[in-house]
């Protein structure tokens, strides 16, 4: 797995441009590594993890997902907890517990984002349990 992992990296700094390389290393922490479970996630700490500046993170995010850091930090976790929640292992926890796994740093956070997103909560439901 090392020697595969050194590929990448002499395959990412050789052949790829600035944006690109940054654009993987975003993908490698945001998505592989799970960053936006992280209950202190925000630009600018990751901006600050992956050395380089909060605008050239919004750029790369903006770029490629059509969004900001925060709305898609927001739907991975509420993705992740969609996840757990419905997880049959899961099913003698209390839901605060699962709350608190998916990087939320309080229930009120939680409820904030459902309120702000009632539209694309209802769609869920409806596509898992209609």
């Amino acid at each position: 797995m090392q020697l595969l992992d050194k590929l990448k990296t002499f395959y990412i700094n050789t052949f790829t441009q600035q944006v690109n390389r940054t654009k993987v290393l975003f993908d490698h922490h945001f998505f592989m590594n799970k960053y936006y479970l992280h209950k202190t996630a925000s630009c600018e700490e990751l901006a600050s993890m992956l050395n380089i500046s909060n605008t050239e993170l919004d750029q790369v995010v903006s770029k490629h997902y059509a969004i900001g850091f925060e709305p898609l930090r927001d739907m991975y976790r509420f993705k992740h907890f969609w996840d757990e929640f419905t997880n049959p292992l899961n099913a003698d926890l209390p839901v605060q517990s699962v709350i608190a796994f998916c990087g939320f740093s309080s229930n009120q956070e939680f409820n904030n984002l459902i309120a702000d997103h009632k539209e694309v909560s209802k769609h869920i439901l409806k596509k898992n349990f209609l």
